[in-house]
């Protein structure tokens, strides 16, 4: 987990937040810096969401890996509803979570949604 989540204080606070879209969706990725340096850190919730996977679930498989667990932060992010600190990771550490989904969890009705590669830009 970051410094700021593990020596319990405040979430960290980003430098900018920008919307990018996941398959056809939308998510805010957030560039924090973490000891003078740069990193974008995406929430999880949010694509749990889109995927139709219950966060619950995936937030327990997140504390039993070892190396997702050791980068976990919270971020506060802007959202529809105003300031909310989340639980995120950084962007390079996303796709070994991504991995780690079986597409079985996926509902039906977005799996073919989310055949494709995403494209991100």
């Amino acid at each position: 987990m970051s410094e700021a989540s593990k020596e319990g204080s405040s979430a960290l606070v980003p430098l900018e937040e920008k919307t990018v879209k996941f398959y056809e969706d939308e998510i805010t990725a957030a560039l924090v810096e973490i000891k003078g340096k740069g990193d974008v850190y995406v929430p999880l919730r949010p694509i749990c969401e889109y995927l139709g996977l219950d966060w619950s679930s995936q937030r327990k498989r997140l504390n039993r890996d070892e190396v997702l667990s050791s980068e976990l932060g919270m971020v506060m992010m802007t959202t529809p509803s105003g300031q909310q600190q989340m639980i995120c990771l950084p962007l390079d550490l996303l796709p070994g979570w991504l991995f780690g989904i079986d597409p079985s969890r996926v509902k039906p009705e977005l799996k073919e949604k989310h055949s494709l590669p995403p494209r991100v830009f």
